[in-house]
């Protein structure tokens, strides 16, 4: 008993091992997602599973004995790739390799091969298994994915050399500062005009908020936060006006502040853009300054049109009427020399009339190069002119320390010498005039000029006792030929004032007058200190 069990224990693995060798091949047979073959020692195929007819369309009887060199492009024969697959498995029990295989067809699929030395029992080399798969699919979607991939990096690469070359060409322009601002209005960058324009460098402004440009009243009424309010509602505010360089001068800005926006339609910043155009501003100024200046000398030369047809014209009526006289009674000696009298006064006033008239004309001619005066050397001079008349008056004159001004002599003498002249024309009984000086800065003056720049002047004031006049009239005296009194009252030609405010205008100041009747009356000019 103890043999029989022994027989049937080495025989049944016979048997069942060709049973498992049956499966097995039966197994091979029926794959078909694999190509699975056997190759001899030269590479020669000995079999064919559905797999290997499925992926290289080859039946078992064409392809068994072939070699499986017929599979791999010209190229890759002609580099003797499948020689070098089987001396690799050969040396190392295994070689892998993928790459681009033939159909019978003649079309391509990409195999991944996977060959593996067969040893006997002795450990020599009998054949070798080859495992082929196709992964054409899987190739195309990985070379899909590689060239998405390479396109999305070399999209990406050109998106980052255009941003940085948007980056460089906003840091590097100088014409237009071009600046990012927070939702709140602070400050995120800063490029090469911002800095010329502005006169911040990045590292004094980025983080700091916007109304640092602006004007303080501009600031108190909140235009800042108006205009990146109304950017933020329409999309884009425009303005213009002075704004605030780094050491406070002032220049013309043209802005744009444009909202951004995220992808949800909310507002994440703003982008602004600024432009000087304080040339193009003073450019406008200056013509419309020149435009005002013509217009002052059309209503001049109306006024002068007037007088020809009016003041001129009266001596000369009054002549022609004195010479009728004369004719119609040469015989009366006394009244002819009476007529004479007043020929001579009319030709006098008319002389006056024509000189006054040349003398205003004169001053937009002359030479106006300034010099250094003491006004208190110029006062005695003109004083030293009325001396005359100052004693028949019985008048006082006084004065303070006057400062020194630049300016022309001559026409700064007429100033002073029309201002008294008036004073103790229109005077009292008895006339006092009072004169005084000082620096004062333009906010310090209630009647301060609009036309004027801000800053510091020299004023000077002329106080008198005089008859004075309505302050309604104060303009109305500085105008051309316009008097408040009839000449038969108080001589003169109505020119002299008028003189004095183109005198101040020539040196970029003003001249203004406040009185009341029976009060006298105070006459301020301002000189640019």
């Amino acid at each position: 008993m103890r043999e029989k069990k022994v027989q049937e224990e080495t025989t049944l693995p016979e048997v069942g091992s060709k049973t498992i060798g049956n499966i097995y091949q039966k197994m091979v047979g029926e794959v078909e997602d694999y190509a699975i073959i056997l190759l001899d020692l030269d590479g020669r195929i000995q079999n064919w599973n559905k797999g290997a007819e499925k992926i290289k369309q080859y039946s078992e009887s064409e392809a068994v004995g072939m070699s499986f060199k017929m599979f791999y492009l010209p190229a890759d024969r002609a580099a003797h790739i499948p020689e070098q697959m089987l001396e690799q498995a050969k040396s190392l029990g295994r070689a892998i390799h993928e790459g681009w295989r033939l159909r019978k067809d003649g079309t391509r699929f990409w195999g991944s091969i996977t060959l593996t030395a067969l040893h006997d029992d002795g450990g020599g080399i009998i054949g070798f298994s080859k495992v082929t798969r196709d992964l054409t699919e899987k190739k195309a979607a990985e070379d899909s994915l590689r060239s998405y991939t390479a396109s999305l990096e070399k999209t990406n690469v050109e998106l980052r050399k255009s941003e940085e070359r948007y980056h460089r060409m906003i840091a590097e322009i100088q014409d237009y500062a071009i600046i990012l601002l927070n939702e709140k209005g602070d400050i995120q960058n800063w490029n090469a005009g911002a800095q010329k324009i502005k006169g911040y460098a990045a590292n004094e402004i980025v983080g700091r908020n916007f109304r640092i440009f602006y004007l303080p009243e501009d600031q108190q009424v909140g235009l800042p936060e108006r205009l990146i309010a109304e950017a933020a509602r329409h999309g884009r505010a425009m303005h213009e006006g002075w704004r605030v360089k780094s050491d406070g001068a002032r220049f013309w800005g043209n802005i744009v502040i444009t909202a951004l926006h995220n992808d949800a339609g909310e507002v994440i910043g703003f982008s602004k853009v600024t432009r000087d155009l304080t040339e193009r501003k003073l450019a406008e100024e200056k013509q419309q300054k020149y435009r005002l200046e013509l217009e002052a000398q059309n209503r001049e030369l109306e006024r002068f049109a007037y007088v020809a047809s009016h003041d001129l014209q009266e001596p000369l009526r009054k002549i022609r009427t004195f010479i009728d006289v004369i004719g119609n009674d040469l015989h009366d000696e006394v009244l002819v020399r009476r007529m004479f009298d007043k020929i001579n006064l009319s030709a006098e006033r008319m002389s006056a009339l024509i000189n006054a008239i040349l003398n205003y004309s004169r001053l937009e001619r002359e030479d106006k190069q300034e010099e250094s005066i003491d006004l208190n050397e110029l006062l005695r001079g003109v004083l030293d002119d009325f001396e005359v008349n100052i004693m028949e008056k019985n008048a006082t004159v006084t004065s303070g320390q006057l400062p020194s001004i630049q300016g022309n002599e001559l026409q700064i003498g007429q100033v002073f010498s029309n201002i008294i002249g008036n004073a103790l024309k229109f005077s009292a009984q008895k006339p006092e005039i009072k004169i005084s000086g000082k620096v004062v800065r333009s906010e310090q003056v209630s009647n301060w000029h609009p036309s004027l720049k801000n800053g510091k002047y020299v004023e000077i004031v002329f106080a008198d006792n005089g008859i004075g006049f309505e302050q309604k009239y104060a303009s109305q005296i500085f105008i051309l030929f316009q008097r408040l009194h009839g000449k038969q009252a108080f001589s003169g030609t109505g020119i002299g004032l008028a003189l004095c405010k183109r005198i101040m205008e020539n040196h970029g100041g003003f001249i203004s007058a406040w009185s009341e009747p029976g009060q006298g009356a105070r006459f301020y000019i301002y000189f640019p200190a």
